[in-house]
């Protein structure tokens, strides 16, 4: 056993960081000393210039032409830039929660886009309109109509108004009621969070159980046309069967190619068709196809039709991703679909050259069994399976090699489960993809990462998938995502929190070299509940503010953070500090850590800007893991797969609320359990839900030392 000597020299590591937190600590005195606040509030900038929360890229496409979100913009106390809410509800969910005053500061000045000039309404949809942008006015000034019939992507929207007036007139043709800014404040508004996401996650499921079934039915029909025997290929035999009756395909090899255009079953038992190496071997052009036991080789290499994404950056040079929907929509696969809903693929093999399956045009699709063999280098081959503005329901399925085990392109609501992805460049992509679910997946050795999710989509669960010995296990943007049970062991990282207003919790993140990296500049996500052992690094954290991992007193577990002489629990744990993050690693780090000049800079951190920035703080590391049975099982020799137990964790979660559980319903402590489950489904994701510390002064009215209000 390794025994620290208090007396022994020091590692050349640990001398060097004492040295530069005294000078660190010193630095940061004089910073506090020299510091000279303004004593007038910051007028407000163009949104432009703003660092922004809020909304997603589908957002975005919902808020084209007079469509708006009303918006705010915030100047923090420890903050160089300003921050941009979308949505005055995310503004002032956050006046509550104690971890945005450690991360940001106080609000120095805040101010709403007030539409009395504009010409506020609503589309069509519903969604608030205004024919220009509002004028900034002091969010304290300002009323606002709340309860109205105008809503924004995320649900609920508050209407701000410089003069009572003009909000009385909105009320009159969309009804509601006007309220003050504290009103605002004290409110709860029915839009939707990366809780809400969590409880939807076992829904999500449930209904994948619903459509695989669903397509099992169709799929049972009568047999009509035998290969063989009432036709000579399967090309012929599925040209003379009639709808809604099975083709048979007896063992043995058939070299076509076969087009689909009626809705029948194609049903094989160890029936090989291959293609000729050009194009596409089967194409399905009609609803409800169903495709079973049978493989499928030959196709042609082509990944993608350069010609198409041409002629639509010709046409409109801004449509990125109408150039990747045509480009990678119009390559060669196994089996292609266009326009063909209702598919479904069963007990197939795909040995691809370019992509296994290939969806496109609304062929919503459900796959199971399916296993795609691809290339053995990724820059050779495509996807497995391609999903390009088709929804797919993904179950017990494999996919090795080639470039993307399944990529998903405005796919919104797909579901992928169950399945082994390995040996890819990415096991799950997904593209302006929202509320889907990718659960309980393992996931091995993918070259740039398990699974990754890009163009700010909303609304995604990520849960209970097993990732190992990959560049990275998770690296997922976008808004409202919920992030959990996860088993990430043996990667270069472990997870990224790119996911802004979402919830990190119950994750395993061990022997990784780097467990986790904050990378947001404005941290919105709640990272709470996670174990993080014995990783090289637990966490590095980019340019930004303070993030703080806790909500309330739940904490991260780390190896390493409740060493030294203080009680375990009751010392904050900074993984990005260079003592704290040798502690597992270096036992000698526990007199570095117990020195004076430390304690003197943990109390610097929190009160000297320059002293927080780019670093992360969980100030109740937990004593033991939050999942010790997934942590010893993801450690042990030669484990398989560790999938967490999230269905019934949440089922347990949802019954304890309902009851009135002290820790999961009645979180204020007043009694009123169906209050606080409707408040914690429907405030921002980044409100900590709890009410156990005394009131606060309103950081809108009452000025602080040397500020103005806000």
């Amino acid at each position: 056993m390794t025994r620290f000597d208090p007396y022994g020299e020091l590692p050349r590591a640990l001398r060097l960081a004492l040295v530069a937190a005294l000078l660190v600590a010193v630095v940061a005195t004089a910073g506090a000393f020299a510091a000279d606040p303004e004593s007038a509030a910051p007028s407000p900038v163009a949104y432009d210039d703003v660092v922004e929360l809020g909304l997603s890229s589908e957002a975005d496409a919902l808020m084209a032409g007079s469509a708006r979100v009303p918006r705010t913009q915030v100047f923090y106390s420890q903050l160089q830039y300003v921050v941009g809410y979308n949505g005055v509800e995310s503004f002032a969910a956050t006046l509550e929660d104690d971890r945005t005053d450690r991360q940001f500061g106080y609000p120095v000045a805040a101010y709403v886009e007030t539409f009395d000039e504009a010409r506020p309404g609503t589309t069509d949809a519903g969604l608030f309109a205004a024919e220009f942008a509002g004028e900034w006015t002091p969010a304290s000034e300002a009323v606002y109509v709340v309860g109205s019939d105008a809503r924004s992507p995320a649900g609920e929207t508050v209407v701000p108004f410089r003069e009572r007036s003009a909000a009385e007139a909105f009320v009159a043709d969309h009804g509601g009621r006007v309220v003050d800014w504290a009103a605002v404040r004290r409110g709860s508004f029915g839009t939707d969070s990366a809780a809400t996401v969590r409880e939807m996650a076992p829904e999500r499921w449930a209904a994948a159980d619903e459509r695989i079934a669903a397509a099992d039915r169709r799929a049972d029909r009568p047999v009509s046309v035998v290969v063989g025997t009432d036709a000579p290929t399967v090309a012929a035999a599925v040209a003379a069967a009639p709808p809604n009756t099975t083709v048979a395909v007896p063992p043995g090899t058939y070299t076509e190619t076969v087009t689909i255009t009626k809705s029948i079953t194609v049903a094989g038992e160890g029936a090989r068709i291959s293609g000729n190496g050009t194009g596409s071997v089967i194409t399905v052009r009609a609803p409800d196809v169903a495709i079973t036991g049978v493989s499928v080789d030959g196709s042609g290499g082509q990944t993608r039709d350069p010609e198409a994404a041409r002629e639509e950056r010709d046409a409109d040079g801004e449509a990125w991703d109408t150039n990747i929907q045509l480009g990678y929509g119009h390559g060669d696969a196994g089996i292609r679909a266009i326009g063909a809903p209702g598919l479904f693929v069963d007990d197939v093999r795909i040995d691809a050259n370019a992509s296994g399956l290939l969806l496109r045009e609304g062929s919503d699709a459900v796959v199971r069994n399916l296993h795609v063999n691809g290339t053995d280098a990724w820059q050779d081959g495509f996807m497995g399976i391609a999903g390009m503005q088709s929804r797919v329901t993904v179950t017990d399925s494999t996919f090795e090699g080639g470039r993307d085990g399944i990529y998903l392109h405005r796919a919104d609501g797909s579901v992928v489960r169950n399945s082994t992805f390995t040996d890819n460049r990415y096991g799950t992509h997904l593209m302006y993809t929202g509320d889907a679910l990718i659960a309980d997946n393992t996931f091995r050795n993918e070259i740039f990462g398990g699974i990754t999710v890009m163009t700010r989509p909303s609304g995604n669960a990520i849960v209970g998938n097993d990732v190992r010995n990959s560049s990275a296990g998770l690296q997922v943007s976008g808004t409202r995502t919920y992030l959990g049970y996860n088993t990430l062991v043996g990667n270069e990282l472990g997870f990224s929190t790119s996911a802004r207003g979402s919830l990190y919790e119950r994750n395993v993140a061990a022997n990784n070299e780097l467990g986790a990296r904050a990378t947001t500049v404005v941290p919105s996500s709640r990272i709470v509940e996670n174990d993080f052992v014995d990783n090289e690094r637990h966490a590095a954290a980019g340019a930004g503010a303070l993030r703080v991992w806790a909500d309330g007193d739940r904490g991260n577990y780390w190896t390493g953070a409740n060493v030294g002489t203080h009680a375990p629990g009751e010392r904050a744990y900074r993984p990005t500090a260079p003592v704290d993050a040798a502690l597992h690693r270096e036992v000698a780090a526990v007199a570095v850590r117990e020195s004076p000049a430390v304690a003197l800079l943990d109390r610097l951190r929190g009160t000297v800007p320059g002293a927080r920035s780019g670093s992360i703080i969980d100030p109740s590391p937990a004593v033991s893991p939050y999942s010790p049975d997934r942590v010893d099982a993801a450690l042990a020799p030669d484990a398989g797969p560790v999938h967490g137990d999230w269905r019934e964790a949440l089922a347990e979660a949802d019954t304890s609320a309902d009851g009135g559980d002290e820790t999961n319903g009645d979180e204020t402590g007043d009694g009123d359990t169906d209050t606080d489950v409707m408040n914690a489904r429907e405030t921002d994701a980044t409100a900590t839900g709890s009410d156990s510390r005394p009131p606060r002064a309103d950081p809108a009215t009452t000025p602080a030392r040397g500020e103005t209000s806000v």
